[in-house]
């Protein structure tokens, strides 16, 4: 990220709310994924998402905001010792092209060794947030694809509170447990003001591909049940597929290369859905 020294610092958190501003009037739509706990597929639905608009022609960013856990970079196949290019006189940087020319930015593309963990307070991770939305030359896009951490902490409140109009994603499995967190965040959206588009059910049930029984794993109907008492949509139930864990460890996303699998369609119909309802 760009350096600023002790005495620009003050009107540089200005310029850079400005840019913020800036920034996000040039993109059409904002959509931010959030869950409410963590090991639910929130960076497999951000990036297989991201993959399916970029791969029908819509311009796409992608900004990993899980800034102590990011994953993105490797689910897309990109190298994490890619570092992006830096204008040090506007004090601006470059967003790195990913797969179908994506534009991802990431906390992976700045640590040197993938191994060293990020321990930052609150204010560290609003900087980083910060200069990712304003001083990342993120140009025009159709869709920018924000994957935030787990839970309500800092990074989510700081997207909320910096993005007026962003439209919030909420992804879930069936059980109880993962729904009393996501039902918190969902809440939170609401009680933000902002617009939930709705949820997606991760891990719904495992199709037999031998004979097609379907085993619910993880339980049933926790997506359908919390849409309901939120009047929110049920935008997606995900079955589980070991090809998805596999094309995501292998950074290939399971949407391009298993499109006519039952997750695969499960992925195509709720980004149609979501399309659908922000372009009305």
């Amino acid at each position: 990220m760009v350096e600023n020294n002790s005495e620009q610092k003050r009107m540089s958190n200005e310029e850079r709310m400005e840019l913020i501003k800036e920034n996000m009037e040039n993109i059409k739509f904002k959509i931010a994924i959030i869950s409410g706990k963590g090991g639910v597929g929130k960076s497999t639905v951000a990036v297989n998402l991201a993959m399916k608009l970029a791969s029908t022609g819509s311009t796409v960013g992608v900004l990993d905001i899980d800034i102590t856990g990011p994953n993105v970079a490797k689910m897309l196949g990109m190298s994490p010792e890619l570092k992006p290019q830096v204008d040090p006189e506007k004090m601006r940087f470059y967003p790195i092209p990913g797969p179908l020319n994506i534009k991802v930015m990431s906390m992976a593309f700045l640590i040197d060794d993938a191994d060293n963990p990020v321990i930052w307070r609150g204010p560290m991770k609003m900087s980083a947030t910060r200069q990712f939305l304003g001083d990342a030359e993120w140009g025009s896009l159709e869709y920018l694809v924000i994957d935030l951490p787990p839970g309500t902490g800092d990074e989510t409140l700081d997207i909320l509170q910096l993005i007026p109009d962003v439209h919030i994603l909420i992804v879930t499995t069936p059980q109880e447990v993962a729904l009393l967190d996501s039902r918190k965040t969902l809440k939170m959206s609401l009680l933000m003001d902002k617009d939930v588009l709705g949820i997606i059910e991760n891990m719904s049930g495992y199709i037999c591909p031998e004979c097609g029984h379907k085993v619910d794993l993880f339980g049933k109907g926790g997506g359908e049940k919390a849409s309901i008492d939120f009047h929110v949509p049920l935008l997606g139930q995900i079955p589980i597929d070991p090809n998805i864990r596999e094309t995501g460890d292998a950074g290939l996303p399971f949407i391009i290369k298993n499109p006519d699998s039952p997750a695969g369609k499960a992925f195509s119909e709720a980004v149609k859905k979501i399309r659908e309802i922000l372009e009305k």
